[in-house]
């Protein structure tokens, strides 16, 4: 067993298992420059690992119970967390007397269990949880904040193995161009979206992990045909998903249209493998997330969910024409005849500007200019993968793109499940609330298409220039990295 293991991490590109370890030690350095808790939702996200390391179950989200434990509410009241938030101008605890009083309060042993009270996080599956939990167990020591660093570490490892997978994904959409792979992967790798939340104990690192895995799964298969192995590992890494956060639910429809395309595509004499192939996929999938269904009902008596981690219902209805131009509005320009929704360009504000960077609990971000530079910068990597795109196409011809059509309806049907699901939710919690719902994070399941794209520019650059501005690219997301990175330090410790 410990062989074939091995064989097979041998088997990875060493180009790949770089790109990975790069990935792993800039999460490592976003998860020390990044005080405790000042990642969107960790307070949450903590608590209920938490609460699932000592007590053996997840949070039964009673109403009228406490979020958190004593030891975490009192280390966020120590810390000055809930001034911090929200205000740029505060920077936390800074003097030794702070610092002391810190830990003298530490020291008086706050109850570590709390009551597992309902937060954004409590209705979603155990699995990410269930990994930091380890973490914090394994701690090397047992204060909340070392064992909060050490839960960060499996966000970190999550990341690596993100960034691992889109180069997987690239390596099969563009098999015949290796230097290429590099460049998607490192696109990801430096994306200071993507590693301000690896650099915190938060859910959505595993939903990361998974949607990736599977979109390298799936183009493998598509590109050499489905086999039982192929299968598993697709099965395998929707049910990381599915049991790591209730959002993955979204691609279930592509991965499903999925197979049917590649039951469609198989050869008369392999289609009853095929058949097989995909039962036993559907068996692997159904086992543990019905399993889980029961338990969590049953046996922990706890509810059902939502999609982005917060109530599906809507103190008002809502009518589904609403949620069409709600949803449509967040994504494109809207038509005549829809009732206006923002009064503001959410793919510029929400998408573009949340994906270039706002950080914290969104209360910093860059100079304006600086989006404005990065949106030059990214018309010219669209416009030179298109170039890409139609040049293959024309070297190819369109009845000569096999799998690669097919595939990309997949692609298409997951991201529009996806926004789907962020266009319901965000419709809701906007009734309820008031408040947007929507950020930018919530897209990073596409990191997979985002690298792909970005490796697609490279190659439109053509063969004699394609690598000079590949490394060109890479240098620029260091760069986009490195710059998050010390606007974070300055708003922290300047």
């Amino acid at each position: 067993m410990t062989r074939a293991l091995i064989a097979q991490l041998r088997r990875i590109p060493a180009a790949a298992r770089a790109c990975a370890l790069i990935a792993l030690l800039n999460a490592v350095v976003w998860a020390v420059v990044v005080p405790p808790f000042q990642v969107p939702d960790e307070i949450t996200h903590f608590g209920y690992a938490q609460y699932l390391a000592e007590t053996g179950e997840p949070p039964p989200a009673k109403e009228g119970t406490a979020q958190y434990s004593d030891e975490q509410q009192l280390t966020l009241e120590r810390l000055g967390f809930f001034g911090v938030i929200g205000r740029a101008d505060q920077r936390g605890i800074w003097t030794t007397p702070d610092d002391r009083a810190l830990r003298d309060a530490l020291a008086s042993h706050p109850s570590r269990q709390g009551e597992g009270g309902p937060s954004s996080a409590t209705n979603q599956p155990p699995l990410y949880y269930a990994l930091t939990a380890a973490a914090y167990w394994l701690s090397p020591g047992h204060d909340i904040l070392t064992r909060l660093y050490a839960m960060r570490l499996v966000s970190a490892l999550l990341a690596a193995l993100t960034v691992l997978c889109v180069f997987l994904f690239v390596r099969e959409l563009l098999p015949g161009t290796p230097w290429a792979w590099t460049v998607g992967a490192l696109a990801v790798a430096f994306q200071p979206t993507f590693m301000f939340i690896a650099a915190g104990v938060h859910g959505d690192n595993l939903l990361f992990f998974a949607s990736a895995a599977v979109l390298a799964a799936l183009a493998r298969a598509f590109r050499r045909g489905l086999t039982r192995r192929r299968a598993v590992a697709i099965a395998l890494a929707t049910v990381v998903g599915a049991l790591g956060k209730l959002t993955f639910l979204a691609f279930l429809p592509g991965i499903a249209l999925a197979f049917l395309l590649l039951l469609w595509r198989a050869a008369p004499d392999r289609r009853r493998d095929a058949l097989a192939s995909t039962g036993i996929a559907a068996a692997i999938v159904a086992v543990p997330v019905v399993l889980y269904t029961v338990i969590n009902t049953g046996v922990w008596d706890r509810g059902g969910g939502a999609t982005g981690g917060v109530a599906v219902n809507s103190s008002r209805a809502i009518s589904i024409k609403e949620r069409i131009g709600y949803t449509w509005q967040l994504f494109l320009p809207r038509v005549p005849g829809m009732h206006d929704q923002f009064d503001y360009v959410p793919l510029w504000e929400t998408w573009f500007k949340g994906f270039i960077g706002r950080f914290g609990w969104l209360d910093y971000a860059f100079p304006e200019w600086v989006y404005g530079a990065a949106r030059a910068i990214f018309a010219a990597v669209g416009g030179l993968a298109l170039v890409e795109l139609v040049r293959r196409i024309r070297a190819i011809g369109l009845a000569r793109l096999d799998w690669r059509l097919p595939f990309g309806a997949v692609v298409a049907a997951m991201a529009i499940g996806l926004a789907v699901a962020i266009g319901w939710q965000g419709i809701g919690y906007r009734a309820d609330t008031g408040f947007t719902f929507e950020q930018a994070r919530y897209l990073l399941p596409l990191l997979a298409p985002y690298g792909l794209i970005v490796a697609l520019a490279a190659r439109g650059a053509g063969r004699r220039w394609g690598p000079a501005v590949g490394a060109l690219l890479v240098v620029v997301a260091m760069t986009h990295g490195l710059f998050a990175q010390l606007l974070t330090i300055s708003r922290y410790y300047g």
